[in-house]
């Protein structure tokens, strides 16, 4: 037999290396994901936990260690991604204690009025005036104070706050993030009373779809409507222990020309995650279907919608304008 380029203690080294300095290392984004985890932006889904310093893949249902990372998300060879990670200049893993309490979420402040953000989301988002007003009464969406972010809330089932997400209205300056000790596993809901519920990545995503039933003339509050907040369904499994459901509709984003950080072609993350989803529950007894957005996302569909109804209205009226 060959011998083996790396003794056991060696490999044992490398995936002892901190792994969510590892992956910030390689240009990744990292935000709450929840009890234990964090939550790397734009990655299909990729999350690290804290305690076992290993990582788990929602779009491509794969997980591991630092090796695991380097050779799945760095295209390494196992020769080089030990030789990286024993080369790597990053502090050893510590283990947390898995009992360690989520700290409290403290909602931000809250603005006097809710103008700016009521003008974002129906001019530039195009969502429906009467989802968005019924929303802010419900308090589970208002205006932060001072940077006029939009706050999107879920709630548990005694009507305390779980979950926060900020959205910024600068569409030159985008911004997104969720508060400190945000639990993704708590969605953002637009509630309904029939047993069909749409599953959504972001809580524009929701309304947006809410949106689209209300302009094709129907009852856009029979439905519900929730968001994951990212590739995870861990938010629709508390979701489905609350609410009884017959049919799930899954909404998520259509990844076509996603990257990888070094530009390279990307799988399309949302589709994919839709697809495992939807089988999961499928053979959980639920009906299951996978309703892809026509572009990137669902609120893209709508503002393309909203844009072909202007050109047609103002067709209409050149024509009218013509004949008189």
């Amino acid at each position: 037999m060959s011998k083996l380029p790396f003794t056991k203690e060696q490999i044992n080294e490398a995936n002892q290396i901190n792994l969510m300095e590892l992956v910030k290392s390689c240009g990744y984004q990292l935000e709450n994901g929840g009890r234990r985890a964090l939550h790397a932006k734009q990655s299909g889904g990729l999350y690290l936990f804290r305690d076992s310093n290993k990582y788990y893949h929602f779009s491509t249902d794969s997980r591991g260690g630092p090796i695991d990372f380097l050779m799945q998300f760095e295209r390494m060879s196992f020769r080089e991604a030990v030789t990286h990670l024993l080369g790597a200049n990053l502090e050893a893993h510590t283990p947390i204690s898995a009992s360690r309490e989520r700290g409290q979420l403290i909602l931000p402040d809250r603005a006097s009025n809710y103008r700016r953000i009521a003008w974002y989301l129906t001019h530039i988002r195009c969502i429906e005036a009467d989802i968005v007003s019924r929303l802010m009464h419900e308090k589970k969406l208002y205006q932060q104070d001072k940077t006029s972010n939009c706050v999107f809330v879920g709630y548990d089932e005694f009507g305390t706050a779980k979950y926060c997400s900020l959205r910024g209205i600068r569409p030159e300056r985008p911004f997104k993030q969720d508060c400190e000790h945000s639990d993704k596993s708590y969605p953002f809901h637009i509630a309904g009373n029939s047993q069909r519920v749409y599953v959504c990545e972001s809580p524009i995503d929701a309304m947006s779809r809410a949106s689209l039933l209300k302009l094709k003339g129907q009852d856009w509050t029979a439905d519900h409507y929730i968001s994951l907040g990212c590739l995870s369904d861990q938010a629709l499994e508390r979701f489905l222990g609350l609410y009884e459901m017959k049919e799930i509709v899954f909404c998520l984003d259509n990844d076509e020309f996603a990257t990888y950080h070094n530009g390279s072609p990307a799988p399309n993350w949302g589709q994919e995650a839709a697809a495992l989803f939807a089988q999961k529950y499928k053979d959980l007894g639920y009906k299951a279907y996978v309703e892809a957005p026509q572009s990137k996302d669902i609120n893209e569909d709508l503002k393309m919608r909203q844009v072909k109804v202007n050109v047609m209205q103002i067709e209409s009226k050149a024509e009218h304008d013509v004949q008189r």
